[in-house]
């Protein structure tokens, strides 16, 4: 197996980290409020799709490929490849957003101080994909997205921004990656 599957692999932490958030979200939701079911739900259906789906079609493609399995299906599978290199391991950093607003808005729920409960999670994760990501990457633009995810922490504490806010702040700029990536990914899926 070449070198980058690996890293592809060590990816696997940030969906399942934002799946088992969305399961906790769901949880709360249901101890929280009586109309909460059908909320709930919808966010354990997701809860799957990140902690489950993502990383067995992840790890299906990867496997299907590097063994040469299904000959038949080759292109269809590097097609997938591509697509799950640029929109979920390339995208992890809408994945991160989307993680830090799920627990924004349970620090809500909970009543619990953003510092450890959102923040120290949200610059563990940055950190560790800016490094996994862009390790040997030009320009220092590791060093870049290290500060991008520490500049936000620190606007967003500095100003002691509610949870609230905050959750609606990192779905915005979930929402945002997710469209711009998207974009990038028909862009270059068109060039090569």
């Amino acid at each position: 197996m070449e070198d980058y599957r690996y890293l592809q692999l060590a990816y696997l932490i940030i969906p399942f980290c934002v799946g088992v958030e969305f399961f906790l979200s769901a949880r709360t939701e249901r101890k929280r409020s009586e109309k909460g079911p059908a909320r709930a739900l919808a966010l354990d259906a997701f809860g799957c799709v990140f902690a489950v789906l993502i990383p067995a079609l992840i790890i299906f493609t990867i496997t299907s490929l590097e063994n040469h399995l299904y000959p038949f299906l080759a292109p269809i599978l590097h097609r997938l490849d591509r697509y799950c290199v640029m929109f979920f391991y390339l995208g992890a950093w809408w994945q991160i957003f989307l993680f830090t607003a799920l627990r924004a808005k349970r620090a809500e729920n909970l009543g619990k101080s953003l510092a450890y409960f959102v923040w120290m999670p949200y610059l563990i994760l940055g950190s560790f994909i800016s490094a996994l990501e862009l390790w040997g990457a030009p320009f220092g633009l590791m060093w870049l997205s290290v500060a991008w995810f520490v500049f936000t922490c620190a606007l967003l504490a500095g100003f002691k921004v509610s949870s609230g806010k905050v959750a609606k702040t990192f779905w915005v700029f979930s929402l945002i990656i997710v469209f711009c990536e998207n974009l990038m990914f028909i862009v270059l899926d068109a060039i090569i």
